[in-house]
């Protein structure tokens, strides 16, 4: 594991990222949520990929983490870094895992960059969250995060640099706090692992370390029309969600994967946002490992 490597992409920004698991392993780029960082794959941890066989390779998006914020970027300038990062790793194949806020970088990479992939994963992958299917099913105060992301996003910067305003706390009684903010599939997962605690604490208050803007532009591109069509994507693609999802409702993935050409959506009747990662990663690692030919040519 080593959490503190970097690389300057041709523009002379810095890009930071992580890798973890086995070094010559199967190689996975990790696309983290929001607001996230580098060190969310500690929720999974570093043994528990190296017993997969995983080589993760985890960056920090532009202006999280340690990674250059990118003025004006859209989802359609993902690829191009990732790209950059690959060659420099020599990676000429791999696959793509995005989580949460990571979604819709997965995506964008499967429609544009098919042909450097073997397989594209999403994990309660975040989609149009201005769609209905989001707007009438979130709950306070998920919600109101998408509001304050949408229409005021420098109120959304103050809510954020309030998240990382005091210093970490004892892990039980910041459990006890989740306890009453997650759903209980959530709650059990961060429960049962008592060292997910300090890792949602690490990575959220890695992903502010130059400041609020990058996770606020980041969110926000959530909440508007993306840069490119789900239309584009031609190759497979599989996502695995929780019914109990409060963070990205069950109907926003459900309306995704009618819209995606090519797709597999999973479900899990009792899984969350989070649990769903932690308690299926055996079935999301077979994902991430396809069959060849994962393209998809249409029919006629």
């Amino acid at each position: 594991m080593n959490t503190a490597l970097n690389f300057t992409l041709p523009d002379a920004r810095n890009l930071a990222y992580a890798e973890y698991g086995q070094p010559d392993g199967y190689p996975v780029l990790y696309f983290h949520g929001a607001p996230s960082s580098r060190f969310e794959p500690l929720l999974i941890g570093d043994e528990a990929l190296a017993r997969f066989g995983l080589r993760f390779v985890a960056p920090d998006r532009p202006g999280m983490g340690l990674s250059d914020f990118q003025p004006g970027r859209g989802f359609s300038d993902w690829p191009k870094d990732v790209v950059f990062l690959a060659d420099a790793l020599r990676l000429d194949k791999f696959s793509v895992l995005g989580l949460s806020g990571g979604g819709g970088y997965a995506a964008v990479c499967a429609a544009r960059i098919p042909e450097r992939l073997n397989a594209a994963v999403v994990v309660s992958g975040g989609w149009r969250m201005d769609w209905p299917e989001a707007r009438d099913n979130l709950t306070f105060p998920y919600s109101w995060v998408q509001v304050l992301a949408r229409k005021a996003p420098f109120l959304l910067r103050l809510l954020l640099k309030g998240m990382t305003a005091s210093s970490p706390g004892d892990p039980d009684k910041e459990l006890a706090q989740l306890r009453k903010r997650l759903p209980p599939a959530d709650f059990a997962a961060f429960a049962q692992e008592p060292g997910r605690v300090d890792a949602l604490d690490r990575m959220i208050r890695e992903s502010m370390r130059l400041g609020t803007k990058g996770p606020a532009w980041d969110m926000g591109l959530y909440t508007r029309e993306f840069d490119f069509g789900l239309d584009e994507i031609r190759m497979r693609l599989k996502m695995f969600h929780g019914e109990q999802d409060l963070n990205v409702p069950i109907a926003l993935a459900r309306r995704a994967a009618a819209e995606l050409p090519n797709t597999q959506l999973i479900t899990y009747e009792n899984e969350a946002h989070l649990s769903t990662l932690c308690n299926h990663l055996d079935e999301i690692v077979q994902a991430l490992k396809p069959a060849p030919n994962p393209v998809f040519e249409e029919e006629g």
